[in-house]
């Protein structure tokens, strides 16, 4: 959850939806509101992001309505506090019973907006995640070797990031970028290096040209050249 609240969610490793067991979310919130209290007692004071812009900060505001008007359940994750629109800040929400139709689930969210969607089996999850264009990143929580490798085997994204978000963005001996909508080539390290680079092909060939014992007429040195090697290949 700490991605959200990282510069008010405005990265593009952000999470643009969270899956939680069935019957967990209630504990989950909980969680997320006592962690969120703890590391931002005061929002206001300086240690929590603003929203960048007027425009930005409406846009929001308008997403967030949107789900609510469409059956959403919002929940304050800093208990007690509103924020400063003065100021365009506005405290993490939780926004519980999402549906596809809402703008929140259709769109990149850029702000401190964390949806959560509920499931039963694993299946379902990959089931959901394969239908939608390709994440940038993909954050799995999991300590079961086997849920890992389930999800990393049947899932697809840009990056990976286990029991923890957006850190392997920051690691530079990672390739970092996306795949299919979320966008094509890697950067970082080496493959940054191959990425910003021209390869230039050059072939040399030799004095002895053996492709001249290929070449025609075929009746003679050549046709023998290729039955043998026909030959070798039955």
């Amino acid at each position: 959850m700490w991605v959200k609240m990282l510069n008010a969610g405005q990265i593009c490793t952000n999470v643009d939806y969270l899956f939680v067991p069935e019957g967990k979310v209630d504990v989950f919130v909980r969680e997320a509101q006592r962690i969120a209290s703890t590391r931002y007692p005061d929002i206001t004071n300086g240690d929590y992001t603003a929203i960048i812009d007027e425009r930005q900060y409406h846009r929001i505001q308008a997403m967030l309505a949107d789900a609510i008007a469409k059956g959403a359940k919002v929940v304050n994750l800093c208990p007690g506090q509103q924020g400063d629109p003065a100021r365009r800040i506005m405290p993490p929400h939780a926004v519980l019973n999402v549906s596809d139709d809402m703008e929140i689930m259709q769109r990149e969210i850029f702000g401190p907006l964390l949806p959560i969607r509920t499931y039963r089996s694993e299946a379902e999850v990959i089931e959901y995640i394969g239908n939608r264009p390709r994440p940038l990143a993909l954050y799995l929580y999991s300590n079961h070797a086997r849920l890992q490798d389930f999800y990393l085997n049947n899932t697809i994204s840009g990056g990976v990031t286990i029991n923890d978000g957006l850190l392997h963005a920051g690691i530079h001996s990672l390739p970092f970028g996306g795949t299919g909508n979320s966008g094509m080539g890697h950067y970082h390290g080496l493959e940054g290096f191959l990425a910003f680079s021209k390869l230039r092909p050059v072939f040399k060939q030799s004095p002895w040209r053996s492709i001249d014992m290929l070449m025609p007429p075929y009746a003679g040195k050549a046709n023998k050249i290729l039955d043998f090697m026909l030959r070798l290949k039955s």
